[in-house]
C-alpha cells in the first residue's frame, strides 16, 4: 500500500453499488480498495450496516455467503477502524446515516462519498466532504 493512500469512509450504497457494478465510479473505489490504493474507514456500526445489506434476498445468488464474509474480513482486515466523533445535534434528514458521519468525522481528511448527498447536508457545515462517487475517482485516484 502506498502512503499516499487516502482514507474515505463508502457510505453502504456506494460500497454494494461498487461491487455489483464494477466498471462505475463506485466499481473503481471498491477496486481501489482491494488493491489497497484507498483505505476504507469504518466503525463496528458500519461493519454491521454492510453484512446486514449484503445478507438481503436481493443479492441471493450475486453474492454468496462466504464472499459476504471475505468482504467484511477484508474491510476489518484493511479498512482503518475509526474512533467515531461526537456528532453534532442537529436535524438530520437520515438519523440512520449517523455512523457514517461520526467515522468520517473521526478521520483526518473528513471524507464521504455517497449517492444520496442530501442525506449528509448538514455534515457539511462541520467540515465534511462529501462527495459522489464519479467526484471521489476523480479526486482520490
Amino acid at each position: 500500500m502506498t502512503a499516499m493512500a487516502k482514507v474515505v469512509v463508502l457510505d453502504t450504497c456506494v460500497f454494494v453499488a461498487g461491487l455489483l457494478s464494477p466498471r462505475k465510479s463506485a466499481g473503481a473505489l471498491v477496486s481501489a480498495f482491494f488493491s489497497d490504493r484507498l483505505r476504507l474507514a469504518y466503525t463496528e456500526p458500519i461493519l454491521a450496516e454492510y453484512a446486514e445489506v449484503l445478507e438481503r434476498p436481493d443479492f441471493v445468488g450475486i453474492i454468496t455467503p462466504a464472499e459476504r464474509i471475505g468482504l467484511i474480513l477484508k474491510v476489518r482486515s484493511s479498512g482503518v477502524r475509526i474512533e467515531p466523533a461526537a456528532v453534532p445535534s442537529v436535524r438530520w434528514p437520515d438519523p440512520d446515516d449517523l455512523p457514517f458521519v461520526a467515522a468520517a468525522l473521526g478521520t483526518e481528511d473528513k471524507l464521504l462519498v455517497t449517492l444520496n448527498p442530501r442525506d449528509f447536508e448538514p455534515a457539511t457545515a462541520f467540515g465534511l466532504q462529501v462527495m459522489s462517487p464519479a467526484l471521489a475517482k476523480l479526486k482520490l485516484l
